[in-house]
């Protein structure tokens, strides 16, 4: 939630005196906490104290009813306790009466006080519908109003799927088709007319355009202050969302934190142990998402002939050349923007550093490369590499991605990033099926031993141990199978019946992911049926 603190101090000396630019000073003397800051703590205080209470379970796909209950008492106690100890951070005045209220009832309230809060339930939700349970839970006991719903929901959606390796377009995509906001308009076509508004319908949508047309965290934080508004909690929602997607610089995080007082303090640390290892960002992951994808397309791109001009001097006839698809050109304007934003690894020098690795800048020696011994800096410029070589041949990216080069540099990029955050294993829990019932397969490991429950269909379960021997051979069929590439759905949306699945790992420090499917899977599905012996 490291992104929503930073957004609100930088903004809070932007929302009374606008400034409609980019070039500015983050962090200054003017700057402080403010609401959105603590009301964000007070959130993540009351989840993190619901789970001592009631803690997941990784075979439950979502939270039940009495955690619901639970956290709805936890967030009033939290909100108030919390909120009481800062009195004049900004509260509007019918938020400032249920502060301080006995007898706190939620106020029928649309303001963007509803989602200027809500980061830690995108940051703790395992699902979409997760996100959205708990946004609706935390932000009901105030703003119960169905937009103050709506806003707090589609601000969790979003982050919950920046975390989780959605590209931008299908952001933008979940957010037009659950019919939370229209997103049809460009922050330029906006910026001089935008008014401060302190509605949820006013705020929301711009703060998501805001993460979305950014190449970058710090740019994100810059793009939300540039349209005006109510300016700390524009940029506190578009930072929550761009921290998901982009991770949070080193820097600008340590200097957040200098704002905070001690209590605010304890909290934020209580919330990074909380969070765990699933809040440490991967330095790549804004390339490395897209492996789950390529792994699955069937075509990258085609060439196309000029079948329309005759020769003639006025139509000339054009060279062929490749029409790449979405997923292609996604995936180089992000490249692109990484090197912008990541000046460290000296892209644009990236035939020197090949060279300076023994590799030539031609097809032949870049897809020989052994990249089991080259580090990141290689392996981005191999990839830099291929897509400058599109403006010297037409075609010389397509062939990369066609012989799997570009899916095998990535995966090196994600290897490298999970060499540092890599732990034991803990549980894995998968179950299947449709109309005629399902099964479920539960497996949790020990020191040297595994245990599997089994229950297929209505019938009872079946146990099996394994001995140490055997959880070893487990652990490298497991590994084998790469979920950490897998997208993080698969929907066949011409199927409405049929088949279900999901599937929950937990490693240690982590709190567990969960991949899911109706009527699709990932390429590699069979090693997970044969990993449980289903046939």
């Amino acid at each position: 939630m490291i992104g929503t603190i930073i957004g609100d101090i930088v903004g809070s000396r932007f929302e009374f005196n606008n400034y409609r630019g980019k070039d500015f000073e983050l962090f200054t003397e003017e700057c402080q906490v403010t609401d959105d800051t603590i009301m964000t703590f007070a959130v993540a205080k009351a989840i993190m104290e619901t789970e001592k209470i009631i803690k997941p379970s990784i075979n439950r796909y979502n939270l039940d009813s009495d955690y619901y209950l639970l956290l709805e008492k936890m967030t009033v106690k939290y909100m108030q306790e919390i909120g009481r100890k800062y009195p004049y951070c900004g509260y509007g005045g019918m938020f400032f009466k249920w502060i301080f209220s006995d007898d706190p009832q939620p106020y029928n309230s649309f303001g963007n006080g509803a989602t200027m809060r809500i980061s830690p339930a995108g940051f703790a939700a395992r699902t979409v519908n997760e996100a959205r349970s708990l946004a609706k839970t935390v932000t009901g006991v105030t703003h119960n109003h169905e937009e103050g719903i709506k806003g707090a929901e589609a601000v969790a959606v979003a982050i919950y799927m920046a975390r989780r390796g959605f590209t931008k377009a299908e952001i933008r995509e979940k957010i037009n088709s659950y019919y939370y906001y229209s997103l049809d308009f460009a922050l330029d076509d906006i910026r001089d007319s935008y008014q401060f508004n302190e509605t949820c319908q006013e705020t929301v949508p711009q703060a998501i355009e805001a993460f979305l047309e950014s190449i970058s965290f710090e740019d994100a934080i810059r793009n939300a202050i540039s349209i005006g508004g109510d300016s700390d909690t524009l940029a506190a929602i578009t930072g929550a969302i761009a921290e998901a997607y982009y991770g949070v610089p080193k820097d600008l995080k340590e200097k957040a934190i200098s704002y905070l007082d001690d209590e605010l303090r304890s909290i934020f640390n209580d919330w990074s142990e909380f969070i765990g290892k699933d809040g440490v960002m991967g330095k790549f992951k804004v390339l490395t998402k897209y492996i789950g994808s390529i792994s699955e397309v069937k075509s990258y791109g085609k060439w196309i002939t000029d079948r329309e001009n005759d020769r003639t001097s006025e139509k000339p006839v054009l060279m062929p050349y490749v029409s790449y698809n979405k997923l292609v050109d996604s995936f180089v304007t992000e490249f692109y923007q990484f090197s912008e934003s990541h000046p460290e690894y000296r892209l644009s020098n990236y035939n020197s550093i090949l060279e300076n690795n023994g590799i030539k800048w031609n097809n032949v020696s870049m897809r020989n490369a052994n990249v089991n011994v080259l580090d990141e800096q290689c392996i981005l410029a191999l990839i830099m590499g291929a897509i400058r070589a599109e403006r010297f041949c037409n075609g010389a990216l397509l062939e990369f991605f066609k012989d799997g080069c570009v899916l095998k540099w990535l995966k090196r990029l994600k290897e490298i990033d999970n060499s540092n955050s890599k732990t034991s294993l803990d549980e894995i829990y998968f179950i299947i099926g449709g109309l005629n019932g399902y099964n479920t397969y539960h497996m949790t490991f020990g020191c040297d031993s595994a245990h599997l429950i089994k229950m297929l269909g209505y019938c009872g379960p079946i146990e099996k141990h394994y001995s140490s021997e055997e959880v070893k051979l487990l652990l490298d069929a497991f590994e084998d199978i790469h979920v950490e590439h897998w997208n993080s759905e698969y929907i066949n949306p011409y199927v409405i019946d049929g088949t279900g699945w999901m599937l929950a790992v937990k490693y240690k420090g982590h709190r567990g992911t969960i991949w899911s499917g109706s009527n699709a899977y990932p390429s590699n599905w069979e090693k997970l049926l044969s990993f449980f012996e289903i046939e």
